[in-house]
């Protein structure tokens, strides 16, 4: 039987914070594609078609709120998309929101808690 893959795009400014959540979801099984910046990412969703997306809100250039919008009109509604941030005012999460996030889960984040928002993989919950 072929493994389902299940793709998650990541973008986070940091590299050591990016390359953490590529390891843990690679060892889980996902098919991970990872930038620092929107611009990049942006660029290369299309052709990945993610089911889930992890975003930082405070990025280089384009904030994880207008990626997430901009994501939305390219993608649309069907992928899972997650805001793992550090931001903490109350008017960065509501532009979050407004965007299209799904979940807001806050740095730091344990591996078990992200992989609950996550798709299944292989049809497990």
């Amino acid at each position: 039987m072929d493994k389902e893959v299940v793709r998650v795009l990541i973008l986070e400014d940091d590299p050591d914070i990016r390359e953490a959540f590529s390891l843990l979801l690679e060892a889980d099984g996902y098919t991970v594609q990872a930038y620092g910046d929107a611009e990049s990412a942006l660029a290369e969703a299309a052709g990945f078609q993610p089911a889930a997306v992890l975003v930082d809100f405070a990025l280089p250039g384009m904030d994880g709120a207008d990626f997430t919008a901009q994501l939305r009109r390219e993608l649309g509604t069907e992928l899972v998309v997650i805001a793992v941030t550090a931001a903490s005012r109350p008017e960065d999460h509501e532009r979050l929101e407004a965007a299209g996030i799904d979940f807001l889960l806050p740095k730091p984040l344990a591996a078990e808690r992200l992989r609950r928002f996550l798709p299944p993989l292989n049809g497990r919950a």
